[in-house]
């Protein structure tokens, strides 16, 4: 499958952020809650397939109306994922995915979503070292434009 040059990564609050307007590493942590029948963690990303994928990432909403995004969203080079799961200590642990989201009454679908995966045998200090890799990869951050 073809996949685009980078994915965004939704910043669900300013507690992601740290002092120095950088995402911290916990915004990348694989959570034991979402793994999968398959043995893997998935943490949800969207394909940045084209322009419009940003304002729909910045833009997405909880079914409560609220953005889902306060403190915006990050891009992060897929090429630079591919060179993290390359790495030897890392080899066979990362990898990603195109998912998509079909809609329902509530949410619409979305298909640009995809997942960072991980095997759920990492030990937790090795999937932090991961996350903190991937938040050093993000190439840029996208506050959330002040809503009018």
């Amino acid at each position: 499958m073809a996949y685009p040059e980078s994915c965004l990564r939704g910043i669900p609050s300013k507690d992601f952020v740290t002092e120095d307007g950088s995402p911290g590493a916990h915004l990348f942590y694989f959570r034991k809650e979402n793994c999968r029948p398959d043995g893997l963690i998935a943490e949800s990303i969207n394909w940045e397939d084209n322009e419009q994928v940003l304002d729909l990432t910045l833009n997405q909403k909880r079914a409560n109306g609220d953005f889902q995004f306060q403190a915006g969203v990050v891009r992060i080079p897929r090429g630079e994922l591919d060179r993290l799961a390359r790495q030897p200590t890392v080899d066979g642990l990362l990898s990603y995915e195109r998912q998509e989201i079909l809609g329902d009454p509530a949410l619409p679908g979305n298909p640009h979503h995809g997942n960072l995966l991980l095997k759920a045998s990492v030990p937790p200090g090795t999937m932090k070292k991961i996350a903190a890799g991937i938040a050093l990869a993000v190439s840029a951050i996208i506050g959330r434009p002040n809503q009018a």
